[in-house]
């Protein structure tokens, strides 16, 4: 098996940010809304900027038209470029193409290969991994596995979201709309991230890091669906779809608070045996949660149940919204330039996918700058 290395980090948020006060500027007022939920909205609004902690969000939106100004294969390749300038690659070195996220271009054909169109890759193989916060992480399993195994040479990792669609006022049926698909307002982001994978050691031009594990479970038999669209399947008529707000994508806050710390504990667990560490023994913890909170939670509850007091915890929750998936390449992009890791240090991440609660996570060590 051959060692995997990260050479090259991309990420993208498109537009200037919108702070917290001015989403609804941005996104447009929901001015329809029955009274008393309308009332709801304006209470919970100082509530929720206290608990999400976000500071800023960003949107392929123009601020004045509330027009698209981006796309999910736009979106992609911008942050794809970055990565590759960073691995000192060009796009036809690339000979493995992952694409992951919920935000999918079209039904058909794949977003991988409108990606590998804008990129123009004549040949690669390639996959589109569709799911929501773990989508990056299968993919870096996926990608890293292969070209551990020797099949691929230099895989490049893509993610984009696009929230912006579901937030707009224009999209909502505003008499079928509920609680929980207004909090979603709140703090989801648009934005795009990418990896770029290579078997070579001497490839990369900044900071490099050795893919030391990827861990992917699933562990909702018998929970939820707690975060959803339900429009697609037998559900494709589009007038039904917007009587119902079937395309309204909605999220259990109740259970999310509650699931995620438990289950992302086993989750925290589970990856460390795997790799057969112990807590104590990494540096930096990359949480990617929508809220404050929970994040607080993590930060309190890691460092003490496993005797890890010295365990770095980092996030861009406030300065960049939730991307949902491309959270974690954001963080990492960032992370190279806020902390000083030493050559060495492991940088681990576990996150969660309330849609039917899935976990995904990997540890990296920090090898240093070329």
């Amino acid at each position: 098996m051959r060692d995997v290395f990260i050479s090259g980090i991309g990420s993208y948020s498109p537009g200037d940010p919108v702070p917290f006060t001015d989403i609804e500027k941005v996104l447009g007022r929901l001015d329809k809304l029955p009274p008393k939920l309308a009332a709801w909205v304006e209470r919970m609004k100082p509530i929720m900027e206290g608990m999400l902690g976000v500071e800023y969000c960003h949107y392929a939106l123009d601020h004045e038209t509330r027009q698209p100004t981006d796309n999910v294969v736009t979106l992609s390749v911008k942050s794809a470029q970055r990565a590759l300038d960073m691995a000192g690659l060009k796009a036809t070195d690339i000979d493995l193409l992952v694409y992951a996220g919920i935000s999918m271009e079209h039904i058909c054909p794949p977003t991988s290969v409108l990606i590998q169109e804008e990129l123009k890759i004549p040949r690669t193989a390639e996959y589109s991994i569709h799911s929501n916060c773990t989508s990056v992480y299968k993919a870096l399993q996926v990608a890293a596995d292969q070209l551990a195994l020797g099949r691929y040479k230099n895989a490049l990792i893509v993610s984009a979201q696009l929230s912006s669609p579901f937030l707009r006022a224009e999209h909502f049926n505003q008499a079928a709309l509920e609680k929980s698909h207004i909090l979603l307002r709140w703090f989801l982001s648009d934005g795009s991230g990418a990896l770029v994978l290579t078997t070579d050691p001497q490839q990369g031009t900044r900071e490099r890091f050795l893919v030391k594990h990827t861990y992917i479970e699933s562990m909702g038999l018998g929970l939820g669906p707690d975060m959803y669209c339900v429009v697609g399947g037998h559900r494709m008529n589009p007038l039904e779809i917007y009587e119902n707000g079937w395309h309204h994508l909605t999220q259990n806050f109740e259970k999310v608070a509650k699931l995620s710390i438990e289950l992302g504990k086993q989750a925290a667990v589970e990856l460390m045996n795997r790799i057969h560490m112990k807590w104590q023994e990494v540096q930096y913890f990359i949480i990617n949660v929508p809220t404050k909170h929970i994040f607080d939670q993590v930060n309190m509850e890691l460092p003490r149940d496993h005797n890890a007091p010295n365990l770095k915890f980092y996030s861009k929750l406030a300065t960049r919204g939730y991307p949902g998936p491309c959270a974690m390449m954001h963080s990492l992009d960032d992370f190279v330039r806020d902390e000083s890791p030493r050559p060495g240090d492991i940088v681990a991440s576990v996150v969660a996918e309330s849609s039917k609660w899935m976990y995904g996570g990997f540890a990296l060590e920090y090898l240093g700058k070329r």
